[in-house]
Parts: C-alpha cells; structure tokens; sequence
C-alpha cells in the first residue's frame, strides 16, 4: 500500500534555477510519483557566463530549455507560469487562474532584484533574465561594433562576484577593441563600485585583495564604500562626483524573494526576508524552502543549492518508503571568480590559486556544477558561453 502512495505522489516544485531544476531531476530519479516544474521562464539561464555575453558572446549561449533538460524525464512536467499564491490547506499553488494540486510542495524561488533606482536612466543595464542581458548585449555591440563609439565612462554597481567579472572582461574587451579599431588613442574609464568596504564581502579578504589588485592591473576604479545614485536621464553619481555615461550596469540589490514575507500565515521569516525552516528544510506543513532564500543553511551559493535539491528529493523518498531519514548539513563550498581573460581566483578549504592555473580549475568547478542538471552535450554548449570573445577585425 505505501509502495502505491508513493508512486502516486504528485511533487511541484517551484523554480527553474540550480534548486528547483535539481530537485525536480532528483524526484525523477527516485521514481517519487509525479512531478511539475512550474517556473517563470522557459529556460535555465547560468548567470555566471553573463560577462561573456556582455562582451560578445550570443545571449542565447547563455540559456538551456528547460524541455532539453528534462526530455529524458517524463514524469517531470514543466509548466511556464508565475505562482501567485498557494493554499496549504487545500494543497493548492495558485498560478493566476489556474491551480495545481500537490502533496508536498518545494520552493525555490531564487532572490529578487531590488529596482527601486533604476528606473530613472535609460543606460542603466540589470543582468535578470533574457531581456535584461540581451539589452547589454545588444547596447555593447551596437555603439562599440557597429558605429565604433567607445564609452568614455562604464560604471558597474556591485562588486559581488557578477559584478567583478563584469569589469574584468569588459576592461579587457574595451582596450583590445580600442587597439583594433581607433587609431586615436581614447581614454576610457571602467568604475567598480561597491558599498562595502571591500569587494566580494561575503569570500575571504584574501580573495578581495587578490581580486582588487587584479582590476586595478586591467585599468579598472575600484571604489569600495561607495554608493551610485542615478542623476538623471545622462549623468550618475558615484561618491558624490558627478558622472556622465551611456553604460551602467547594476549587478547588486539583490534581496529575499517577497513571496514569502507577503504570506506571514504560513511562513516565518527574518528581517531580511529568509525563511525560518526546520532541520528538514520544512517551513510549513509539507512545504519545503530551498537555495538564497533559506536562513541559516550556508545559501547563495551553486554549490548549496544543489545540495538542497539533492538531499530534499532522498529525505521525501525515505520519508515515504519509511526509511530513516536525517536532517539536512550543508557542505563547504569552493569560490571561483574569473577576472579578464585566462585569469581566475579560485578557493577551498582556505588554500587559494590565481592566474592561469586557477581559471582552468574554475572551468572545472563551473562545468561539474552544470553537469549536475544537464547532459554533458549541454555542458560543452554552457560552457562555451563562458569565454571573453575577441573583438571582431
């Protein structure tokens, strides 16, 4: 009768990135009943290849189908919508007009960007999604390739590990363009601001003083403690010095997604918005938390939101076959950050590698993590997004 229940359980799982994507495959592959992916895109978008696409790199190279990924698993049904709301009582997710039962519900929502500047300048770039990636894209190769302008100022908010990577390839991919294609000698400006007092505040000070000195070799400004303020349609503010620039591209603002605080009934959350769960990533009856948006469990990292998706997908096997069950320990993580080209900091267990050797040991690092959740055919495809393309002759 329990073998019956079990394979007759109907999972949704909310969220198509590392979490959702991971725990959906995870369910499949335990035969765990039926599963459904709800998710607001169609597509899984590896954000760590952004800065390639910014500086030349296809936007599409960027994504992977969601179909692709789970054609082999077809008891995973992947559905494009946005959950509105749920009803735990019923065991309902409610997706505008439509609803979806369930039996245990997991949530992996990922964290949202907080906008509440950027709106008032038409050059400000967000890096969410394939419309605000694809503009970057498109802004870069228009002004740069087609009509050979060059910026005199790139600003780039937030000196977490997108944004880092962002000035570095930007910084080598503006120089080698300027040495290709002007013959006058232009000056440019790549600024890096951050509002900590260092940048990468949440790696080690080692990895921010090595990152720091390797910006600052390319030619970026690296401005910690510092915060942007939009001045209007052509001009920002950075530490109060007025900026005139075509190219802003804000990486940081990041915040817990507002679902859950928007649901206090069913949801205990901290001030920040991370959701309070129990050992077993529980947060309500039969609802489970996963990735940047659980307090507590070494979050915000690939690493830990694959391991999330990992144990939440064998703790509902053996919760339902009987089987002993413990609860969830995150495990170290290694930090990789790629700055300019063939160039990478990389650290685990508090031993660090730069340069040459470090950024081959970060392409392996990237390439198992999305080996986890693709084909290793998809893999190849992904990680081709991950290279700084030359400017063209």
């Amino acid at each position: 009768m329990l073998f019956w229940y079990y394979k007759n359980m109907h999972t949704v799982v909310v969220g198509g990135g590392f979490a959702g994507i991971k725990a959906a495959l995870e369910l499949s592959k335990h035969e765990l009943g039926r599963v459904t992916l709800l998710s607001d895109r169609d597509y899984f978008l590896h954000h760590g290849s952004i800065y390639a696409v910014a500086t030349g790199c296809p936007p599409d190279a960027a994504m992977v189908a969601l179909d692709d990924i789970f054609a082999p698993h077809p008891n995973v049904k992947v559905i494009n919508t946005r959950m509105t709301s749920i009803d735990p009582d019923r065991k309902l997710v409610v997706c505008g007009d439509h609803s979806y039962d369930y039996d245990k519900l997991v949530l992996a929502l990922g964290s949202e960007l907080d906008e509440t500047q950027k709106s008032t300048h038409r050059h400000i770039f967000g890096v969410c999604g394939r419309e605000q990636i694809t503009a970057i894209h498109e802004h870069l190769q228009n002004s740069i390739i087609n009509d050979h302008y060059v910026d005199r100022q790139y600003v780039i908010v937030g000196g977490g590990a997108t944004g880092v990577e962002l000035a570095g390839a930007l910084a080598y991919y503006v120089r080698q363009l300027v040495e290709q294609h002007l013959a006058e000698k232009i000056k440019v400006r790549i600024t890096l601001a951050e509002s900590s007092e260092r940048l990468l505040p949440r790696a080690s000070h080692e990895a921010s003083k090595y990152v720091t000195k390797r910006l600052q070799t390319l030619g970026v400004h690296v401005a910690t403690n510092t915060r942007v303020t939009p001045h209007d349609d052509e001009f920002v503010t950075v530490d109060g010095r007025k900026i005139p620039t075509e190219t802003v591209i804000w990486t940081t603002g990041t915040k817990a997604h507002s679902f859950y605080k928007s649901h206090p009934h069913y949801f205990d959350t901290t001030s920040k918005g991370s959701v309070i769960v129990n050992p077993y990533l529980e947060a309500y009856r039969n609802i489970y938390v996963l990735g940047d948006n659980v307090e507590g469990y070494g979050s915000n990292t690939i690493r830990s939101a694959l391991d999330m998706g990992e144990y939440i997908a064998d703790h509902l096997w053996r919760q339902e076959t009987g089987k002993l069950y413990t609860p969830y320990r995150p495990s170290s993580a290694s930090f990789a950050v790629s700055v300019g080209d063939d160039w990478s900091y990389v650290e685990a267990l508090s031993v660090y590698t730069t340069g040459r050797l470090a950024d081959w040991m970060r392409r392996r690092i990237v390439a198992a993590s999305y080996r986890k959740i693709m084909s290793k055919s998809m893999v190849d495809a992904a990680m081709q997004a991950h290279k700084i393309k030359n400017p063209p002759e």
